[in-house]
């Protein structure tokens, strides 16, 4: 059984309770226009597809939990797909945004979604990357019962978030809320 399919029942209302959800900033960060293609890679539940859904032509809930999909509130614009993140089954160069909200310090091999994600994306195309400031005590706490639940995770400072992902992509934006981070890189085959 995967880790999310012991929590998927009551995941929202955590994410909720704790506002780790960061739906606004995310929006503001992304700026949309309303045509792009969009994969929400380790979606979960779908509660991000669904507040960013009226500003993008189809956005993907792409996650490794069927029970965490199972909650995703499907439509035209909105599109489950069971997957893995490092490897998503998505055409090279077909993806106009790509978000990792709340997913990056899950992933054992960081570098490896970097690659897959610039695969997929189009050239010019945006990556966001929300994630928790690896040394904050917020995130130590976070980082303590999620381990609990999900074994050991992952977390990064910003600045090793931005190593990680300078090769492939221009950074455009960084935004810094002391616990948690948001960075905009575009992708640019040089």
């Amino acid at each position: 059984m995967k880790a999310f399919d012991k929590v998927y029942l009551h995941y929202d209302k955590f994410m909720n309770f704790f506002n780790l959800y960061k739906l606004d900033e995310i929006k503001e960060a992304l700026q949309l226009k309303g045509k792009e293609i969009v994969v929400d890679i380790g979606g979960g539940t779908g509660e991000l597809a669904k507040y960013l859904s009226d500003k993008c032509q189809k956005i993907y809930v792409l996650d490794e939990s069927e029970r965490m999909l199972s909650k995703v509130k499907k439509s035209e614009k909105i599109i489950p797909v069971l997957g893995n993140a490092l490897d998503t089954g998505f055409q090279s160069s077909s993806i106009d945004v790509v978000i990792v909200s709340d997913v990056l310090h899950h992933i054992e091999n960081q570098t490896k979604l970097i690659d897959e994600i610039s695969r997929i994306l189009k050239n010019n195309g945006k990556l966001l990357i929300m994630d928790f400031e690896k040394r904050h005590l917020k995130t130590r706490l976070l980082n303590f019962f999620e381990s609990i639940l999900f074994g050991r995770l992952k977390f990064k400072t910003k600045k090793e978030v931005l190593n990680l992902i300078e090769e492939k992509f221009i950074i455009r934006n960084v935004f810094d809320y002391k616990y948690y981070f948001i960075i905009m890189g575009e992708k640019n085959d040089r």
